[in-house]
């Protein structure tokens, strides 16, 4: 078996898969590994699989933690869309379910989001944070407008002749310009599946008031960003904000560092942990 096939959370055989029963349905989960536990929390419109490839690198130090956010991956449906809150409610679920009394939290995108609220609202039970892909805070103007933006995406539709699913693929590749074919395939197919399911977490995710949770969070923090990530914007100026943080910069990473640039993340998320 080549190393690239353990980058699939299916081909793992470290990777031990199961379900949880929570408020929101059945959700899946995954753990790998023994030791200090780091709970992985994915953006929006993607799954556990976003943290497949940190396996072969971590899982011999950490007892790693992923899962399905509910109306992703193999968890159900959730009754209701769920915002923050509810995701945040679900981590603490998988987290319960293992008899894990304190963890690490990484999330990137808006898994970072719900990283901050885990953190903000169960500091005894969070040893440190990792804010993958968070920008700084907007001003009042730029919240309008991404707002305005976020409505004007709920309109947009799946046409028959499948033009928006080339655009969307078309967009994956330029967001990972030097990844494998393979690399780039899972996190776009991901999101195409996703658009199946009843509802989109980009908008509620973000609309999240974020700044409570960023001003209070008690644990050491790591704000993680890949250079090419064009979904972020003025992270360093988290800085100032967020008590006990320092920063890291991946120079060729993007949107999905996670699965093209695993090695490299490891080797930061790790001395990160360690220290």
């Amino acid at each position: 078996m080549s190393d690239k096939l353990l980058y699939r959370t299916t081909s793992n055989p470290q990777l031990k898969r199961g379900y949880v029963d929570t408020a929101d349905g059945q959700i899946h989960f995954g753990t790998a590994g023994e030791g200090p536990a780091l709970v992985l929390i994915h953006q929006s419109s993607s799954s556990m699989e976003e943290y497949a490839a940190l396996v072969p690198y971590l899982f011999e130090k950490y007892q790693l933690i992923m899962f399905d956010l509910p109306g992703h991956g193999l968890s159900s449906d959730p009754s209701s869309e769920p915002g923050v809150e509810e995701f945040t409610d679900v981590a603490l679920a998988v987290v319960n379910h293992l008899n894990v009394e304190k963890c690490s939290v990484l999330g990137h995108h808006g898994g970072a989001l719900m990283t901050m609220n885990f953190a903000y609202r169960f500091p005894e039970r969070t040893e440190k944070v990792i804010l993958s892909g968070t920008s700084g805070i907007k001003s009042e103007e730029e919240k309008v407008e991404f707002s305005k933006s976020l409505e004007n995406k709920k309109k947009v539709g799946l046409g028959k002749d499948g033009q928006s699913l080339l655009l969307a693929w078309q967009r994956y590749v330029a967001y990972m310009p030097d990844a494998e074919i393979n690399d780039v395939l899972r996190p776009f197919l991901n999101s195409v599946i996703t658009r199946m399911r009843p509802y989109d977490a980009h908008h509620s995710v973000l609309k999240w008031d974020r700044q409570p949770a960023l001003e209070n969070l008690k644990v050491p923090v790591l704000l993680l960003q890949g250079l090419l990530d064009e979904f972020v914007s003025h992270q360093e100026n988290l800085l100032d904000i967020i008590p006990n943080a320092e920063r890291q910069v991946i120079e060729d990473g993007g949107a999905f560092l996670f699965f093209d640039k695993a090695k490299k993340c490891a080797k930061i998320i790790d001395t990160f942990l360690s220290k």
